[in-house]
């Protein structure tokens, strides 16, 4: 045989192909081709026994090669019965092993060919089983058998030239096989390996997620307490007028009894105050829990409503400290969303432009927080929130909106405050929030200060 013959099968290409069934089906087309073969197999070994992978053949339909795979990809031939198959035998003996006619070999069973040939109408006629054997370790690895060698569109039987031929590229054969092998092991351990780490790595995202839930809720807790202690002294401060009321009418009406001159109408006016302002009271109550309600869930709700929520609860410390809050407000924008969250996020920067201004603005000079809630081209909706408390330090303002703490506890439920905020603004509400000084002018004087702009989709 020239050497031509065998050039396409000693193809150094094969060498790199790493999938395994593609390089058999490579293989056992190549073998088929080199010797004239109409059908073969290949048998890998696996354990105890000769595993069926690929199958070709040229006369059958591949209707008919479908449904014979996937009936036999799980054929298995038990290495313990040497005397029943053929290529078991070639196997166990490192032998080729060449049978004329399948029909006429009392030496095997072939139960196999003949309940194929009968199934599929197929007629089995020449055979060739071929151990393959690594040429460095001599392991047999597996076996190739082919049928029908066919000359001229004739059935013939298989030569000792093809045997020579066959046992001249088994070497090679087993050396692609064996290599195809040891990398599907190492592709196995890598993808094992890869599994594991990430295993490992939804692990410790896992414990990250609920590390950082479990530290968002610290910091809503802590923001809560921080508001809710500007919140009791802005009941507190509420509550001393009607407190007052119903102290002078009870004493009235007291006085009255133990002096001996009731007066029924005055002391029935008298009481009915008392109820009125005790109404008074209750709704103050009434509208702190409301805020402070943590069961409510997503609403449409008006924005500018939300914001003069934000400024009533914040009303006695805002005009404790004389500062003057100005608002130029769409009261037709709506937002689908949490509306308790959004009204905190309100008053977190309403308190951050207080405290600046006590800070940085003499009660001598006016104090200004300016509010700017209307509807750009785009539908985005656009909230500004101004004050005149002389801008945002250079050094604090990279780090405004983060988690940090200081010795000054103001400051300190500033910082949890502004954190809070833009998390609920970007993360819930899917909007924006960003910082920047600016000098404005306002009544013909200018002012510089912190500009908060926050955006919403519309």
């Amino acid at each position: 045989m020239a050497s031509d013959d065998l050039k396409h099968i000693y193809d150094i290409s094969l060498f790199n192909i790493s999938d395994l069934d593609v390089l058999l089906h490579e293989i056992l087309k190549y073998t088929r081709e080199l010797l004239q073969a109409e059908a073969g197999t290949i048998y890998i070994k696996d354990k105890n026994y000769l595993k069926f992978h690929v199958f070709q053949n040229d006369a059958l339909s591949y209707e008919n090669i479908y449904r014979f795979y996937h009936s036999t990809n799980e054929y298995k031939l038990s290495l313990d019965e040497k005397d029943k198959y053929l290529a078991v035998d070639s196997f166990l003996t490192k032998k080729i092993i060449m049978i004329d006619d399948v029909y006429d070999a009392p030496e095997y069973e072939f139960i196999g060919a003949k309940e194929f040939d009968k199934k599929f109408n197929y007629k089995t006629h020449s055979t060739i089983s071929v151990p393959l054997i690594h040429p460095i370790n001599q392991k047999v690895i597996g076996v190739v058998q082919l049928l029908n060698k066919k000359e001229n569109d004739r059935y013939s039987i298989f030569t000792v030239k093809d045997k020579e031929v066959i046992s001249t590229i088994s070497a090679f054969i087993s050396l692609s096989v064996s290599k195809a092998q040891d990398d599907v092991l190492k592709l196995q351990e890598l993808n094992k390996k890869l599994e594991q780490s990430n295993e490992e790595l939804e692990r410790r995202i896992e414990e990250k997620i609920i590390e950082n839930q479990n530290k968002s809720a610290i910091i809503f807790h802590q923001s809560k307490m921080a508001s809710m202690g500007e919140m009791i002294g802005n009941i507190a401060h509420q509550w001393r007028q009607p407190l007052s009321t119903i102290s002078t009418l009870a004493s009235g009406v007291s006085i009255n009894l133990e002096v001996g001159e009731p007066d029924i109408k005055r002391d029935i006016t008298q009481l009915r105050q008392i109820v009125d302002t005790t109404k008074v009271l209750s709704k103050t109550i009434d509208d702190f829990r409301d805020f402070y309600n943590v069961d409510t869930m997503d609403e449409n709700f008006n924005i500018a409503d939300s914001i003069k929520k934000s400024i009533e609860i914040a009303e006695t410390e805002i005009t404790i400290n004389d500062i003057n809050v100005v608002m130029n407000l769409d009261s037709s924008l709506y937002i689908y969303g949490l509306k308790n969250e959004f009204t905190q996020c309100i008053l977190n920067l309403l308190t951050n432009a207080k405290d600046t201004l006590i800070t940085k603005v003499p009660m001598s000079e006016q104090r200004y927080i300016f509010i700017d809630l209307f509807e750009e081209e785009n539908n985005q909706i656009t909230l500004h929130i101004k004050d005149n408390g002389r801008g945002v330090d250079s050094s604090f303002k990279k780090s405004i909106f983060e988690e940090h703490y200081s010795s000054n506890k103001k400051k300190e439920a500033s910082g949890v405050g502004l954190y809070l905020t833009k998390l609920i603004i970007e993360k819930h509400m899917k909007g924006s929030l960003c910082v920047k000084n600016k000098e404005f002018v306002y009544r013909d004087k200018h002012y510089f200060g912190a500009f908060f702009t926050i955006n919403l989709p519309g």
